[in-house]
């Protein structure tokens, strides 16, 4: 149940899983029922599209309706474009995010600047630079240089400004899939012939749940909530039978999403995660019909709402001071 007070902030991550992440949508709707609003969020991939859509102002209502009536996933992507890689698609995906943060922002271009937050008291200089500066932070993968990108901060390294970053750009980064989307490339500055490929985030980091955590020793100021697609096979052994391209990249996909961050979870950690079901549903199904769309977002809207009927702002505190003292 809901505290008074601070709690009512609340810092979220978002698990990468392609289209399974309508189901984010459902759980969003029942966070807002809760009373709740995001104050930092970070995601990967889908989690990606839903967090910055919660960074823009978007409300769970709007989003649904976004993707009832905006996103259209196959063409967004061919399956038959497989090896040939569909290149309208990935436009489209780049054009419709721009298109909605400029229906909240006013403005073409929209960047990590128009999403910074004032320093709040409990930060440390180098935490509100590092973590807090912006609302979004965009989970990537630097293929060309081997390391994990958390955007916009990361881009420094490229010699790129962070704050004149685009976010929509940032978004296509994180949900380069490989074999289904084109790796972004960035041209490094002043080493303009220096470019680095991008894909999707989910292949180093799909759920950074500690990435907004305080320091040991200190009480987080309001809680952080990890949104997690649960698939029935979680955490047992999955066999693929690989036969093709196709099936290949739908077993690395899997991999990518299900492999490595879910093994360093702490008893703690799924204490404050929601794992939201997502049945019979993969990454890749992008032929969704308006009823798997239901079932995805009911399944979302429910997980979340019985994790909050029993969640409390004290038991909370309790649990992240007992791990530090640990």
């Amino acid at each position: 149940m809901q505290q008074a007070g601070t709690s009512q902030r609340a810092d979220g991550v978002f698990e990468g899983g392609g289209v399974k992440g309508i189901a984010f949508v459902g759980a969003l709707k029942a966070f807002e029922d809760a009373g709740f609003r995001w104050q930092n969020v970070a995601g990967t991939s889908a989690g990606a599209v839903a967090s910055s859509l919660i960074a823009a102002g978007y409300t769970a209502r709007e989003i649904r309706e976004i993707m009832d009536t905006r996103v259209d996933f196959r063409k967004m992507m061919d399956p038959g474009a497989l090896g040939r890689v569909p290149l309208a698609g990935q436009w489209l995906i780049l054009t419709v995010m721009r298109d909605l943060l400029r229906q909240k922002f006013g403005k073409k271009r929209v960047t990590f600047a128009d999403l910074v937050l004032p320093k709040e008291p409990t930060d440390s200089q180098e935490a509100y630079l590092s973590r807090f500066k912006y609302r979004l932070h965009v989970v990537a993968s630097n293929i060309t240089r081997n390391e994990l990108m958390i955007l916009p901060q990361d881009v420094a390294k490229l010699g790129l400004e962070p704050d004149d970053f685009e976010v929509a750009l940032a978004v296509r980064m994180s949900i380069s899939i490989p074999y289904f989307f084109m790796p972004v490339k960035i041209a490094e500055k002043p080493r303009k012939h220096g470019r680095h490929w991008v894909v999707d985030g989910g292949l180093l980091s799909n759920f950074p749940i500690r990435y907004f955590d305080s320091p040991p020793g200190e009480t987080p100021p309001w809680p952080t909530f990890g949104l997690l697609l649960w698939e029935p096979t979680a955490g047992k052994p999955h066999y693929e039978r690989i036969r093709s391209l196709i099936s290949m990249t739908r077993a690395m996909v899997r991999t990518m999403n299900t492999a490595h961050d879910r093994k360093t979870l702490e008893e703690a950690d799924l204490k404050r995660i929601i794992k939201i079901p997502t049945g019979k549903y993969s990454a890749t199904d992008f032929d969704l019909t308006p009823a798997d769309s239901d079932w995805l977002f009911n399944s979302g809207y429910q997980a979340a709402s019985e994790f909050l009927d029993g969640w409390s702002w004290e038991e909370y505190l309790a649990e992240r001071q007992a791990l530090t003292v640990g």
